[in-house]
């Protein structure tokens, strides 16, 4: 049994307050850190079961809803609405805020970080940052995106906000966004069966209201520059070389171009000179593989590489 708790700390956008989460051991014997980083229009209550695994298996486990997600958006108007200026580094700053406070409470533990989706994006701008604090890293569900393609994004938001404001969340852009992601899929129940085979899953995330927002148009201008932030090369040099890093997809993941995407972030971190990088991709999940029905060949293999890195 793990110890669940909710707590709050103040974003770096100096006005709201992140609702956070941790899952300790029930003995209270912590061997390391372990740190989600969740996806887009999702919220950290989504990785409990994960959470709870790692937990009894030693892990304190921590994660924040990001701004505009979860708990942390203070209105229904909040979902999927980030902050008014430099959203994608404030989104990384709070990332960071939580890893200190959990770090200044248990030093000198071991430090490991997930970021799934959106959080990959997160998190891989995180690593240019911060990547020296850290003991491990797990980009997970990730992708990688043509400079033209989040160049058009970026100036096509910018241009309907003029007209919208930056709140307006666009019909038109979401289905840019996703609506080619069941396109390998010619059963689908739903427009989410791209995430996941589970269909009791894709039901509790149809069901579940901070799940089936809409992002506004500064939640897509967001996502687009932490896209052409981290898929630049020239960006990535501060990643230390020693830093084992560990790339997983689903074969049957939309956002990674069904494994192109992943694979592309591998070799592009091997040419960086990093030393430790795996690359871990499953036939046959889609996007959400801690969300798979044999989820637990995925648990088993993330804690498999953690130990091995531990020793």
């Amino acid at each position: 049994m793990a110890i669940r708790k909710e707590f709050g700390f103040p974003s770096r956008d100096g006005i709201n307050t992140c609702h956070a989460y941790s899952w300790s051991p029930d003995d209270g014997n912590i061997r390391a850190i372990f740190q989600i980083v969740h996806g887009m229009e999702e919220y950290m209550d989504r990785y409990d079961d994960f959470a709870s695994f790692m937990a009894g298996h030693g892990f304190l486990v921590v994660g924040e809803d990001h701004l505009g997600h979860g708990l942390t958006a203070a209105t229904e108007k909040d979902l999927g609405y980030f902050a008014e200026h430099d959203a994608e580094t404030i989104l990384v700053r709070d990332v960071h805020r939580l890893k200190k406070i959990t770090q200044e409470a248990h030093p000198g533990v071991p430090y490991y970080i997930l970021g799934h989706s959106m959080g990959s994006f997160i998190f891989r701008k995180y690593l240019t940052m911060y990547g020296t604090g850290i003991d491990g890293a797990i980009v997970m569900g990730t992708g990688v995106m043509p400079s033209f393609v989040t160049g058009f994004g970026i100036f096509l938001t910018n241009f309907l906000r003029l007209f919208r404001g930056d709140r307006y969340k666009s019909a038109f852009i979401d289905k840019l966004a996703f609506g080619s992601y069941n396109k390998r899929i010619p059963d689908a129940e739903s427009p989410s069966d791209w995430l996941s085979r589970d269909r009791d899953i894709i039901d509790k995330y149809r069901d579940d209201p901070y799940c089936t927002f809409t992002f506004s148009l500064n939640g897509y201008r967001t996502l687009f520059k932490l896209l052409k932030f981290v898929c630049k090369e020239r960006n990535l040099t501060s990643i230390p070389h020693d830093l084992p890093i560990l790339v997983t997809a689903g074969c049957e993941d939309p956002v990674g171009n069904y494994g192109k995407g992943p694979s592309a972030v591998y070799t592009q971190y091997k040419k960086l000179g990093i030393t430790d990088v795996t690359l871990k991709l499953y036939p046959d999940m889609r996007h959400e593989i801690l969300n798979e029905k044999d989820r637990d060949v995925v648990y088993n293999d993330i804690l498999a590489w953690i130990e091995a890195h531990m020793k």
